[in-house]
């Protein structure tokens, strides 16, 4: 880890195209301007590893859940006449919270 000493106002550069800026210094806090291009994210740590964390958690597929998800809208798919799959016609008779792909609902 290299350890620089900074002034305010004073700026440390990141290869070509990131500077770090020493903006204020008050009651043990350092506020600092990053300057980087728009392909370089730039975040606190917390936060990244936050977002680490929840892309874990997305990655993670629930296989039990998806099918009971499945089984529930029982997706049956029907051929139309040029051959090929028509899935919207097979789940439009399935009501999702008690309503239809098409807007009416389960006692209409």
């Amino acid at each position: 880890m290299l350890v620089l000493s900074r002034k305010i106002g004073e700026v440390i550069t990141i290869g070509n195209s990131i500077t770090v800026t020493i903006l204020s210094f008050d009651r043990g806090i350092v506020r600092v301007g990053i300057e980087a291009p728009k392909n370089v994210t730039v975040h606190r740590k917390e936060v990244y590893d936050k977002i680490i964390d929840m892309n874990k958690q997305a990655a993670q597929t629930n296989v039990s859940a998806l099918k009971n998800a499945m089984n529930t809208l029982q997706l049956q798919t029907s051929v139309n006449g040029n051959g090929t799959t028509d899935a919207l016609s097979a789940i439009s008779s399935q009501p999702i919270n008690g309503t239809f792909l098409n807007g009416k609902h389960e006692n209409e």
